[in-house]
């Protein structure tokens, strides 16, 4: 029995195939094209190579070689009858042009007399006198041909306009009346023949009516609405009734400012003129009454009247009178 052939390891074919080595180049002729590939590895116990060459004779200096990153890397072949066209690639970009034709004057650059009138002739030229030189005789030639041009240059550029504007339009008509006729265009036999069944019972149930009430609801709303602005529209009167009320006691110059001052900045004004007298805030409006005051008055067990003490019914009617005087005045008290 003949012994058995010796196989390369798992790790020798991956040294192997990493090791190998791809090359395409192509002739400036575009005529032939060779490729060539061969893997070696000095850890691999064999050595394999092949190639595929369409000309007997390698790479010369002629040879333009192609990145991988570039789409002709591999070249496919073109089929016989290809109906692609290519347009010639243009490196660059061309600058934007300038609005010649301004929609507000741009056809009075076609009329007569608009080439004379930015171009005007000399002062000699109207009068009708010869060129005293020939440089003088160079210069009204050329100035000639430069109107001449520019007249020409004109018509032909409005000319152009006119056909784009013309050719955009029929465009833009055919859309339309493309876009109508497929929007306008009847249902279609194969979406009537394969459209599912939906009983009338479920699309009566999914299906959305409208709201009986929608135009009572939208009055409404309306009317709250309204009702909304008008209450504002009288809270800001009354705010500003109240400033211009209050704007009696606001410091103007500089002599109410010093007179203010002085009234508050005083050794003992906390002593004598304010109204806490200088000791505590709660020996004049008294403390406010706790939970088990409030209870006690409830239930009957109170020695004093807590409530007449903090607020006697005299004051809470003097107050009441004074809301509703605000009220029926529009100002504010004091």
């Amino acid at each position: 029995m003949p012994p058995p052939l010796s196989r390369p390891s798992i790790s020798g074919l991956q040294a192997a195939l990493s090791s190998c080595r791809i090359s395409t180049t192509t002739t400036k002729t575009r005529t032939s094209t060779t490729t060539s590939a061969s893997c070696a590895s000095s850890t691999s116990p064999w050595r394999a190579s092949f190639s595929t060459t369409s000309t007997p004779f390698a790479a010369s200096s002629g040879v333009t070689r192609v990145p991988p990153q570039s789409p002709k890397y591999i070249q496919l072949p073109e089929p016989p009858q290809s109906s692609e066209s290519k347009p010639p690639r243009v490196r660059g970009h061309l600058p934007v042009p300038r609005k010649i034709f301004r929609a507000s004057d741009g056809h009075l650059k076609v009329q007569s007399g608009y080439v004379e009138r930015i171009m005007p002739l000399s002062a000699a030229e109207k009068a009708g006198a010869p060129p005293k030189s020939e440089q003088e005789e160079r210069r009204r030639r050329m100035a000639a041909a430069r109107r001449s041009a520019l007249a020409a240059g004109l018509q032909g550029l409005y000319v152009r306009k006119v056909a784009r504007e013309r050719r955009l339009a029929r465009r833009a008509a055919a859309h339309r009346e493309a876009n109508l006729a497929a929007a306008t265009a009847p249902e279609r036999i194969d979406d009537v023949l394969t459209r599912p069944s939906v009983r009338l019972a479920t699309a009566e149930q999914v299906a959305v009516q409208l709201d009986p009430d929608r135009f009572i609801k939208a009055d409404q709303a309306r009317k709250k609405h309204a009702a909304k602005l008008a209450r504002e529209a009288e809270a800001r009167g009354d705010a500003l009734a109240q400033l211009y009320v209050a704007a009696k006691d606001f410091i103007v110059d500089e002599a109410e400012l010093e007179q203010r001052i002085e009234t508050l900045f005083t050794a003992d004004y906390h002593r004598h003129g304010g109204l806490n007298k200088g000791i505590s805030i709660w020996d004049v409006h008294h403390a406010p009454i706790s939970v088990n005051e409030l209870r006690a008055e409830l239930m009957g067990q109170s020695s004093e009247k807590i409530l007449d003490r903090h607020k006697a019914p005299s004051t809470r009617t003097a107050e009441r009178q004074k809301t509703v005087a605000e009220e029926l005045t529009g100002g504010k008290l004091v």
